[in-house]
């Protein structure tokens, strides 16, 4: 064997007796801080199998770990401070372990080896080195101070010391660190406790930082929770800007609500709300009698307590089939709606009936609870003056106001019930600012000339005329004044305090017979005394034509227009049994005025109709309704225009498209079932979008032929034939 090799083995068995020395003096030095263990314990602990700890973080020699009640008060920040300029007096950790270790090495092997200086100061730097590398976070190492500060420190209930090399006993469920081959241990992420339970010491921030990982989720899953349960309870707290009515029925029948005059109680009918009679103006009586409509509008005026809104009113009066009724203090109105709230407002449908403007008021427009739970709106039927007490013009009524002017106050008793809607409608549940003004027949007529009136305006925001009358005013005031003579001389009065002193029966039975005259028949030869207009030009409602309004101004509401096929039918024609046969049909047309534009117009009037009952009334339609209503429509660009083909039974009469809206059509075969489903969807779609299904946006094709289904076309027959013919709008019909 070489020298070399002999220098080699020398080396080799120093390193093997130094490493057993040392693993000696690191039992000793445990032994000294947590007590000497019988030998017999530690030989049959050696014996027990020993179990690694998984990986889970690394610990250098002279980690902190205590076995006390008191967490180690040494911290990783703390324990990496060194201080190369100390003084020899205050070493720094990694100087004092080593030596402790030096000093328990020299006394177990009992042989002193001198130490010279130069190499004292070679151990000095190797030390500095391995502290500079120890540093770096991914191999973090503690050292324990001297037992001198570490019990100044941790006081008399634990101590700490440098780590060795231990197992992990199943039994003693006691976690020893094992140690690598390069003096690193095995310790466990989730922190240690001591042997009695003390709590873990701090942990090194990559196990801090491994832990952190492994709860992400659980922690992401509880921050979520937590904002859902907040953001729940803030809605909940916000709730709406104002308490909603309770909906507790009272007795299980009535209901209350708020209005501006008060309280009002209305009854529970078919899943619905029914407030029926609630007055909107001042009663129109004594000497409010012929002037405009006043509201309620002083608190003097209105009601105490709560107001029992249980009874429809009474009509105001009117002429119809040649009787008179009503009554003057007439000026209420009824509500019905599915549900009182202030969240989600519903659309409001303020319904303008009337067969003529003398009379038939409400006609078929009769709402209920139940449609307005079915289709979820807001229905208002407001009752206003009609006939001599709704539209008189009289020289002594306009000498006795200010600014002078008399008539149309029908016309403004919808503008006030127009304006109660806006105050009152969010107590019932509907939304003032979606409020669609439908006039049928007469009222159709009513709800047309509101479209350019100044005092109306921003009271709707859309306008649905079906059969209404395109002939409106165009005499002035003075002019009407004097057509209405007449009724002064019959009444014998000169002055309006006269006038306010008959009774209600005297006045109703002064009025001409031939003011109260159908219109509903071909044009008669003397078709310049036809029928007595209503509606006056009093430069207060009504200051122009409407059909001047249209075509000047760009309109600020929407507006549909349309009618039946069949809607200028006279009484007559409409009955079961009505018959006609082709020579009466001939005899009718001869002693019309269109015999006056020669044989040739009535010829051609037989070739596009026929001669037959349906042909006449078709032809009557059209020129009274149908054709001078579509010129007035095609007076604006915008404005779509349908007409109502479907026969119900014989005809398409003239109450079938509000029937059809309403639900009150009663249709039996297929054909009648669809037209009821498209005429809905028209009016359903345009109330709560304001739009009209299939309109071409171009405006070339506007006219909505609804028979079963709904087709849209460019012109309807006929109509401008009797244009051409000037028959058309001169004798449209004039209310």
């Amino acid at each position: 064997m070489s020298e070399a090799d002999q220098e080699q083995y020398k080396s080799m068995d120093k390193k093997e007796i130094a490493e057993e020395e040392r693993e000696k003096m690191l039992n000793a030095e445990n032994t000294k801080h947590t007590g000497a263990a019988p030998a017999a314990d530690l030989e049959a602990e050696e014996q027990k199998p020993k179990k690694k700890i998984p990986i889970g973080g690394i610990k250098m020699p002279g980690f902190c770990r205590t076995r006390s009640k008191e967490p180690c008060k040494h911290t990783l920040l703390k324990s990496l401070q060194v201080d190369d300029e100390t003084k020899p007096a205050e070493s720094t950790e990694a100087e004092s372990a080593p030596a402790a270790i030096k000093e328990n090495e020299q006394n177990a092997s009992s042989v002193e080896k001198p130490i010279t200086p130069a190499k004292d100061s070679k151990e000095k730097e190797g030390r500095r080195g391995i502290l500079s590398a120890i540093r770096f976070p991914s191999v973090s190492s503690v050292f324990s101070r001297r037992k001198k500060e570490s019990d100044s420190e941790l006081g008399q209930t634990g101590t700490a010391g440098l780590a060795s090399v231990e197992t992990l006993d199943d039994s003693a469920g006691e976690l020893k660190p094992i140690v690598n081959e390069d003096g690193m241990e095995t310790v466990r992420l989730d922190g240690e406790d001591g042997a009695d339970g003390a709590a873990p010491g701090p942990k090194h921030p990559l196990i801090c930082i491994t832990a952190v990982r492994k709860h992400t989720v659980a922690s992401a899953v509880t921050a979520l929770v937590l904002l859902s349960v907040i953001i729940i309870i803030c809605i909940a707290c916000a709730g709406p800007r104002r308490n909603a009515l309770t909906s507790l029925l009272k007795n299980g029948k009535y209901i209350e609500t708020i209005t501006s005059c008060g309280h009002v109680q209305g009854i529970l009918e078919d899943g619905g709300y029914a407030f029926r009679g609630i007055p909107y103006a001042m009663p129109p009586i004594d000497n409010r009698r012929w002037q405009q409509a006043q509201s309620l509008s002083r608190i003097d005026r209105c009601w105490n307590g709560t107001y029992l809104a249980h009874n429809t009113s009474e009509s105001c009066w009117q002429y119809e089939n040649g009787r008179t009724h009503g009554d003057e203090d007439c000026l209420y109105l009824d509500v019905f709606t599915p549900v009182i709230r202030y969240e989600n407002p519903l659309p409001v449908i303020v319904m303008i009936g009337a067969e003529t403007l003398s009379g038939g008021s409400p006609g078929v427009m009769q709402p209920s609870a139940k449609l307005a739970r079915v289709r979820e709106v807001v229905l208002v039927r407001p009752n206003f003056r009609m006939g001599i007490f709704g539209f008189l013009a009289a020289e002594p009524l306009s000498r006795a106001t200010h600014p002078p002017t008399s008539g149309n106050y029908g016309l403004s008793d919808i503008i006030v019930a127009l304006q109660w809607v806006q105050l009152n409608i969010e107590h019932f549940g509907g939304n003032k600012s979606s409020v669609t003004l439908w006039g049928h027949r007469a009222g159709g007529t009513l709800v047309t000339t509101l479209i350019g009136s100044r005092r109306s305006k921003n009271l709707f925001s859309r306008v649905w005329i079906s059969s209404g009358s395109a002939i409106f005013p165009g005499d002035e005031l003075t002019t009407s004044e004097k057509n209405n003579q007449r009724f002064l001389n019959a009444i014998q009065c000169n002055d309006a305090a006269c006038l306010k002193s008959k009774s209600a029966e005297d006045i109703m039975n002064a009025v001409p017979e031939i003011w109260y005259k159908d219109t509903a028949d071909l044009p008669k030869l003397e078709y310049n005394k036809d029928k007595h207009a209503w509606l006056v030009l009093d430069g207060a409602i009504l200051q122009e034509h409407v059909g001047q309004i249209l075509a000047r101004d760009k309109l600020s509401v929407k507006v549909v227009m349309g009618t039946t096929a069949h809607a200028g039918t006279p009484s007559q024609y409409l009955l079961p049994n009505a018959t006609l046969n082709e020579t009466q049909v001939n005899t009718l047309l001869d002693s019309s005025y269109l015999r006056v534009l020669g044989s040739n117009v009535t010829k051609e009037a037989i070739r596009r109709y026929n001669a037959t009952l349906k042909g006449l009334v078709t032809m009557i339609s059209d020129i009274r309704v149908v054709c001078p209503l579509l010129t007035l429509a095609r007076s604006s660009n915008n404005i779509p225009f349908y007409v109502a083909t479907q026969p119900r039974g014989r005809l398409a009469d003239p109450d079938s498209d509000a029937a059809a809206i309403l639900g009150s059509y009663a249709a039996v075969t297929p054909a009648e079932k669809r037209h009821v489903s498209a005429m809905q969807q028209l009016f359903n779609q345009y109330v709560w979008n304001g739009e009209v299904v299939k309109v071409d946006p171009s405006g070339a094709k506007r006219i909505l032929v609804v028979g079963q289904d709904t087709l849209l076309e460019r012109d309807y027959p006929n109509c401008d034939y009797w244009i051409n013919n000037n028959i058309v709008p001169m004798f449209g019909r004039a209310d």
